[in-house]
């Protein structure tokens, strides 16, 4: 049995526009429980991407 993964996931999002709960990806996806993929989502940290967070200063004309 193979565990979900971060391309699961993100296909899983992208055909699903309204349901996002962990029950429906699992009741929807073969070979997957609800404890599999809450212990996946659990470790998986995405980082922002550089620059997103950090204050930047506002633009003068005149500088």
């Amino acid at each position: 049995m193979r565990h979900p993964t971060r391309l699961d996931d993100c296909q899983y999002l992208l055909s699903s526009p309204l349901n996002y709960t962990l029950t429906h990806f699992a009741d929807h996806s073969e070979g997957f429980s609800h404890d599999m993929i809450n212990r996946y989502l659990a470790g998986d940290r995405i980082p922002p991407p550089l620059g997103v967070g950090t204050r930047q200063r506002p633009h003068r004309a005149d500088a």
